[in-house]
């Protein structure tokens, strides 16, 4: 078993904090005490500063090392002063972490380190298993950066429509991933690989401008329909958000910021309500609007239509899915569209998949909607042949028609 412990009056290296001489007389003293808790074969050693490592050859269990850290606590006199330390312990054992020597002492060092972070005077035990799973989350993220740099990744687009009048209002991009060996993925797959780190802003970087080009192409073909893009909550917070997608924006002069509507996830607007707040209006006078996504899931949709300046309200379409079977998800669902409509804000429904759906949702005051039963997420170059087919969908248009 490897111990990796840190003492510390201050911060720093004792040295620096007491002088060569006092310092190294606490030091001295300090190793001299830990020394009487320690068995004949094992080793104490000072690998340099303030760091100490401790080989221990037989078994002990977590009361050692709370034992051992009640005796670092204890005041040592040093030149007639009274100095008090703690220490942060790394631990790792040998041979569940099943490596070379000099790797256990980094483990048992990175261990330390976590124990400082936990507020230090503790200790933390190394789990391998832990470990490797952070070795494949970081090969993870490596690779999605060369499929990210490799154009690897790709938009499909999911139409929305105006079930009243059968118009065709915009499309919502969605990621997806072109793997080489695996395939294309949906985000499912590859999203979570990168949740709250700052991948998340070069992925929406890209998201953005990728969404853009793609307008100035429907532009020169005829077809002028918004996109809907998701923001992550890493992303929207970011304080230069609104810079760069002005900047974003300029090198598209041929894209009205109006045709570009930005998603953000009711949970996101929560982490920092004034950042949102601030982000998202001096988007808004870029002329991009924005829209709550999976509106309905989080814990104050009310404070969020109150305070937040959406354009659009996106009902969950898990609670659509099973609005018609299940009484608990029609409630939601009336419950969302009551509250939009008494703020007055626009609404569109998800997770659309029959026209049993629709026809509940337009009953219930809800007449803009996406979802399978509409069209599912296309590439772009597929949208144009769906766009001059829909028309033809007697089924949906049927519900355009006044009634008898």
């Amino acid at each position: 078993m490897v111990v990796y412990g840190c003492p510390c009056e201050t911060s720093t290296d004792p040295n620096d904090r007491l002088g060569t001489s006092v310092g190294d007389a606490l030091l001295s003293s300090f190793s001299q005490r830990i020394s009487h808790l320690l068995f004949g074969d094992d080793v104490l050693a000072r690998v340099g500063g303030d760091e100490f490592v401790l080989l221990l050859h037989h078994g002990v269990d977590e009361d050692f090392f709370e034992k051992l850290l009640a005796s670092i606590r204890q005041p040592l006199m040093v030149d007639g002063q009274s100095i008090h330390l703690t220490a942060s312990l790394g631990v790792t054992r040998y041979p569940n972490d099943h490596v070379q020597g000099d790797v256990l002492l980094r483990h048992a060092n990175q261990a330390m380190y976590r124990a400082k972070q936990r507020g230090r005077d503790t200790f933390h035990l190394f789990d391998p298993n832990h470990d490797r799973l952070l070795q494949v989350r970081h090969e993870q993220r490596q690779r999605f950066i060369d499929a990210l740099n490799h154009n690897e990744l790709c938009l499909y687009y999911q139409p929305q429509v105006d079930m009243r009048s059968g118009k065709v209002v915009g499309v919502e991009a969605l990621i997806r991933w072109q793997h080489p060996e695996e395939g294309l993925l949906a985000p499912g797959q590859f999203l979570p690989i990168i949740d709250t780190t700052p991948l998340e802003v070069s992925l929406g970087e890209w998201v953005i401008e990728r969404a853009l080009c793609q307008l100035t192409e429907w532009h020169a073909q005829g077809i002028a329909l918004p996109i809907n893009v998701n923001i992550s909550p890493t992303h929207l917070l970011v304080s230069s958000f609104s810079q760069r997608l002005a900047e974003l924006l300029a090198c598209h002069p041929d894209v009205p910021p109006s045709m570009l509507k930005l998603e953000v996830l009711e949970s996101a607007a929560m982490h920092d309500v004034q950042a949102a707040l601030h982000n998202m209006s001096l988007c808004q006078a870029l002329g991009v609007s924005f829209a709550i996504d999976d509106f309905g899931t989080g814990f104050s949709s009310l404070t969020h239509l109150r305070q937040l300046p959406v354009n659009l309200i996106k009902i969950d379409q898990s609670f659509v899915r099973d609005m018609l079977s299940d009484q608990d998800d029609m409630a939601i669902v009336e419950s969302v569209i009551y509250m939009a409509n008494r703020f007055r804000r626009p609404m569109l429904a998800e997770g659309v998949e029959t026209l049993e759906h629709a026809k509940a949702l337009m009953a219930l005051g809800c007449e803009l909607a996406q979802g399978y039963g509409i069209a599912r997420p296309m590439p772009a170059e597929a949208l144009p042949a769906w766009l001059a087919d829909w028309p033809m969908r007697a089924d949906w248009n049927s519900l355009a028609q006044p009634a008898c």
